[in-house]
C-alpha cells in the first residue's frame, strides 16, 4: 500500500525525500526465534535482493545448516525471508526493491514525520532506521526418505490394483507370495457412492494403502475428481476429498516417507502432491509449472534425489526431471543420441536396472526398425536412450512405476483380458539376474 504524508511544509514524505543519501541502515537478520544471526549497514538505496545476496554471500552453507539444524540435505534455496509488519510476519521476494521504500513501508505516520528532520537525536527515529529481516527454512518436502527403496521394502509389504469396471482389488503380499481377489466393503460403497475402477483413473501404491484419483475431463458437469483411500489391511475404504481438480490422463507415485505426486493430465501443467497424514483432505502445489502437458506420464524416483517423468503419447519424446532436495523446476532434459532412434514404445512402466531406467510394457508402435521387439532404456548419467537386450511383451500399466519388493527386485501387478474377462498377471523384475517374470495369477513362470 502506498502511503503519502505531508510534513510542515506541506511536502509528500516518500521514500527518496525521508532517508539522507548519506546515512545508511543498519540491517540485522534473525531467526524465528529472534536468534541474532548476522547484520551490517547498507545505503538506503540498497535493493533488498542485493542485501540478501551479500547476507548469503558472507554465510556459508555449513553455518547456516547449523542454525537451521536441516542435516545433510540443507539447500539455501528453501530459505524465506520475512520483515515484521504490525507485529505479524510478512514474506519478502528477493527483488529490485529498495531498503528505504520497506521501512518506509512498515514505519507508522509519527515516526515517517519523525524522519522528515535530519537533526532529530530521538532513538525511536534511530530505530526507525534500521530493519530487521527474520528467516525462516521451509522444510518443504521434510520427510524425504534418504532410501526410498530401503523404506519401501522395509514398511511395505501389501500391493493392490483396482479391477477394472468392478467394485474390487486384487491384493498381493510379497510375504506369503499370494494374490487375491477383495471385493470392497459394502458398507463404504453405501456410504462414499462408491464407482467401479475405470481405465481412465489413475492410482498408486503407498505404505500398505491404494490411493485412487478419479478422473474427469474439463467437459463433465462435475467441479472436481474424487480422491479415495483403500486400507489394504483392513479394507477399510475412506474418501479423502471429492474436490481435488478435474484430471484425466494423469499418474501417480508415491514418495517415501508421506508424499503422493499427482503429475500430467490433459490441458495440466501444475503438479498436485497429497501429503499423507491422518485426516488431511487438502493437496498443496509443487512450486514450479511443468513445461507443457504430460499424458500419463512414467515416473520414477531416481537415487533418493531426482524425479523423472517420461512422456510419449504424441509427436514427441519428453523427459522432464526435477530435484526434490531443493525443489528445483522442471529440467527438459535433451537426448544425447536421439537421431537414430525412432522412439515408439509408448505408454510403458519403468523401474530401475542399475544405473538406468528400463521400459516395460506399454504400446510398440510399428516401424521399419529391426529392433522393434526390444525394449528401451535410459541411462541417466549419461543422458541417452538405448535399445535393451529385453525384449518388448505388451502390458497395461496405469500405475507406471515399479514397486521395490527386495533389493533389486520389483513388482508390478497386470490386467490382461481373456475370455472376454480380466485375468490379473504379476510382473516381476529382477535387476541381479536381469529375468522379467510374468504369471497367470499365482504362478511364476520365467519370462525371459
Amino acid at each position: 500500500m502506498n502511503k503519502k504524508f505531508l510534513d510542515d511544509s506541506g511536502m509528500f514524505l516518500s521514500p527518496n525525500n525521508i532517508f539522507d543519501e548519506n546515512e545508511k541502515a543498519l540491517i540485522s537478520f534473525y531467526n524465528i526465534n529472534d536468534l541474532l544471526i548476522y547484520e551490517n549497514q547498507y545505503s538506503f538505496e540498497k535493493t533488498i535482493r542485493g542485501v540478501i545476496e551479500d547476507f548469503m554471500e558472507r554465510n556459508p552453507e555449513k553455518v547456516l545448516q547449523k542454525i537451521f539444524k536441516t542435516g545433510k540435505y540443507f539447500n539455501t534455496i528453501n530459505l524465506s525471508f520475512y520483515i515484521k509488519k504490525n507485529d505479524v510476519l510478512e514474506r519478502i521476494e528477493k527483488n529490485e526493491r529498495t531498503i528505504s521504500s520497506i521501512i518506509y513501508d512498515i514505519q507508522d505516520t509519527i515516526m515517517l514525520l519523525g524522519l522528515r528532520y535530519k537533526n532529530s537525536s530521538s532513538t525511536a527515529i534511530t530505530n526507525n532506521k534500521n530493519l530487521k529481516i527474520y528467516i525462516k527454512y521451509e522444510h518443504k518436502y521434510k520427510y524425504l526418505s534418504e532410501n526410498m527403496e530401503e523404506y519401501i521394502n522395509n514398511y511395505m509389504h501389501l500391493i493392490g490394483k483396482p479391477m477394472l469396471n468392478k467394485l474390487k482389488y486384487y491384493l498381493y503380499n510379497k510375504y506369503t507370495k499370494s494374490l487375491k481377489l477383495i471385493k470392497y466393503n459394502k458398507e463404504d460403497i453405501d456410504k462414499y457412492e462408491l464407482n467401479s475402477f475405470s481405465s481412465i483413473d489413475s492410482y498408486c501404491n503407498a505404505k500398505n494403502y491404494l490411493y485412487i484419483y478419479e478422473s474427469m475431463s474439463k467437459y463433465d458437469k462435475m467441479n472436481s475428481n474424487r480422491f479415495i483411500s483403500i486400507n489394504l489391511m483392513d479394507n477399510k475404504i475412506n474418501l479423502i476429498s471429492s474436490k481435488f481438480p478435474k484430471r484425466i490422463l494423469h499418474s501417480m507415485i508415491y514418495i517415501p516417507e508421506r508424499y503422493i505426486f499427482i503429475i500430467g493430465g490433459e490441458n495440466a501443467k501444475d503438479v498436485l502432491i497429497y501429503e499423507i497424514k491422518e485426516e488431511n483432505i487438502n493437496y498443496e502445489k509443487y512450486p514450479y509449472l511443468l513445461p507443457y502437458s504430460l499424458i500419463e506420464p512414467s515416473l520414477i524416483y531416481i537415487n533418493n534425489k531426482y524425479l523423472y517423468a517420461f512422456e510419449n503419447s504424441k509427436l514427441y519424446f519428453h523427459i522432464l526431471r526435477i530435484n526434490l532436495i531443493s525443489i528445483s523446476p522442471f529440467e527438459d532434459i535433451k537426448l544425447q543420441n536421439k537421431k537414430y532412434l525412432p522412439i515408439n514404445q509408448k505408454f510403458f512402466g519403468v523401474v530401475r536396472n542399475k544405473n538406468s531406467i528400463l521400459f516395460l510394457g506399454g504400446q510398440m508402435i510399428n516401424s521399419n526398425n529391426e529392433n522393434i521387439n526390444n525394449c528401451f532404456e535410459f541411462h541417466y548419467e549419461t543422458n541417452k536412450l538405448v535399445k535393451s537386450k529385453k525384449e518388448f511383451k505388451s502390458f497395461d500399466f496405469n500405475e507406471k512405476t515399479f514397486i521395490p519388493i527386495e533389493i533389486d527386485i520389483y513388482i508390478q501387478l497386470n490386467e490382461y483380458k481373456k475370455e472376454n474377462k480380466y485375468e490379473p498377471k504379476i510382473i516381476i523384475f529382477d535387476g541381479r539376474s536381469q529375468d522379467v517374470q510374468n504369471s497367470d495369477k499365482d504362478t511364476l513362470d520365467l519370462f525371459y
